[in-house]
């Protein structure tokens, strides 16, 4: 029997092509829709956790400071941790064309390089004494040309103490975009340098960072990271070691996030609403127009279970034709909507599978839903009911009659007055898709910069001396006056 509902289904699919038509490009606006504003939730939650990376300076979860060679090794080990990368701190950079950006010279690992955004896209790290990578803000400060191979000369702070500067020259290894809102930008050197250098300072000083073996560590999971890193710490006997989660991992930005994102979810309960009042107006008109059909099967003896079936098989149909390319249109409407919605900042799309297993999800159910009541009416109806049965609804009014001759006008009013209820689903369906697009509309043009920045700022200008910037070595009254 299943084999004969799935052959009937098939032919009425291939009668009614332009019925079939404007279903499709009801249930492809509803993807579209679902999709587009996952996307758009899913990026900006991403976006607020890259901005937050940024502005921490590395996207590990746990960062070490002053902690040892070897027990970074025995967290390594440690079956929990994922990953760790190693630092040494060497000094900081000391020339004038750098006023205003810090430059912390250091020796790094790849891993500790990849998560600090500070990896080279062109090259490699230093392995020699005479090697260095740089990123494009400091090369264009020292005007030294984007390539490999060229001749670097620089100066760093060795002794915050002493204040001693050390000169040396360098070939170009590698380098790699720079970014603004990192708080500073990395000089990487070679391990060997880095332990020379330290050791000509007599070692590391507390009371200074030069010298300073830094760790990052990369967790298995991102759940509950206070308490994984306290056990691996008491696991291995480090208990007591001081370390710093990643802000972007805190509960502040997961509520702040969630916030950002409670447009989107409003916008995806107003697209169920409307969607569904669409495609349950579309599937009632097919049932309605198909009445006597359903009517004579049920004269053949089909039941009413197989009547659903039977509909819900044209839907599924349907859905297999509208969903993915609602998916690939509403993705793409969401690409080219991030950079708009987040204008202030470097928005990037996010292609998280969510995003297509929720939107999918979402419009085969508001499919499933719009298909119920126009079911259960198919299979309620019986075969004499059918063969007189019009959706217009009985009011209890009697007909009334008019002077003059008809119009357009008049019929038109008529007709929506034929099925009040229709009416009114078709009304609340144009309503809602017209909020939706108002309210995105006025979430993106509300969003004014000087409003923002008065929160942050009180003039448009700012003069600074530069090494207030100096996040290691600290404010230089003697230093380079000012800069804007």
């Amino acid at each position: 029997m299943f084999h004969a509902i799935s052959v009937l289904s098939k032919r009425i699919y291939r009668k009614n092509k332009g019925r079939n038509l404007v279903a499709v490009l009801a249930i492809v606006l509803t993807t579209m829709m679902f999709t587009t504003l996952f996307v758009l939730s899913k990026s900006l939650e991403k976006n607020l956790v890259e901005m937050t990376f940024r502005q921490t300076g590395y996207d590990a979860q746990v960062s070490f400071k002053a902690i040892t060679e070897e027990q970074a090794e025995k967290i390594a080990a440690h079956p929990e941790a994922a990953e760790v990368g190693s630092s040494i701190v060497v000094g900081i950079g000391q020339d004038s064309r750098l006023a205003g950006r810090q430059v912390e010279v250091r020796w790094a690992d790849e891993s500790y390089a990849a998560h600090s955004f500070a990896a080279p896209a062109a090259g490699r790290l230093p392995q020699t004494d005479d090697e260095i990578a740089l990123d494009t803000i400091v090369l264009d400060r020292l005007g030294i040309a984007h390539e490999l191979g060229e001749s670097v000369t620089l100066k760093w702070i060795s002794d915050l103490k002493t204040g001693e500067i050390m000169t040396a020259t360098f070939e170009l290894c590698g380098y790699w975009e720079g970014n603004e809102s990192l708080y500073s930008s990395m000089a990487w050197v070679s391990r060997g340098l880095a332990e020379q250098t330290v050791a000509a300072i007599g070692g590391y000083d507390p009371e200074t960072m030069i010298g300073m073996y830094m760790a990052q560590v990369s967790l298995e999971s991102d759940e509950n990271i206070e308490e994984s890193i306290e056990r691996i710490l008491e696991e291995t006997g480090l208990t007591g070691l001081e370390y710093n989660v990643n802000l972007a991992y805190s509960p502040e930005l997961n509520r702040m996030a969630a916030q950002e994102s409670l447009p989107m979810y409003i916008g995806m309960a107003l697209v169920f609403v409307s969607g569904y009042l669409i495609i349950y107006n579309i599937f009632q008109i097919s049932i309605t127009a198909d009445i006597q059909f359903y009517g004579r099967l049920k004269t053949l003896g089909m039941t009413k279970k197989q009547l659903r079936k039977l509909i819900y098989s044209q839907a599924g149909r349907l859905c297999v034709i509208g969903i993915p390319i609602g998916l690939l249109c509403g993705y793409l409407l969401g690409v080219v909507l991030v950079p708009v919605l987040i204008s202030f900042q470097a928005g990037s799309a996010s292609a998280s599978p969510v995003i297509f297993i929720g939107a999918a999800f979402f419009a085969a159910l508001t499919v499933v839903f719009s298909c119920m009541r126009p079911a259960r009416l198919a299979g309620k109806v019986s075969p004499i009911e059918a063969l007189r049965y019009n959706d217009a609804q009985n009011t209890g009014r009697g007909t009334k009659k008019r002077q003059g001759s008809a119009s357009l006008y008049r019929l038109a009013w008529s007709n929506l007055g034929r099925n009040r209820k229709r009416t009114v689903t078709v009304i609340c369906s144009l309503t809602l898709g017209l909020t939706l697009m108002s309210g995105f509309y006025a979430k993106n043009a509300s969003f004014d910069m000087d409003k923002y920045l008065e929160w942050l700022t009180i003039a448009d200008f700012q003069l600074d001396e530069v090494t207030s910037g100096d996040y290691m070595a600290g404010y230089n009254p003697h230093g380079i006056p000012s800069s804007p």
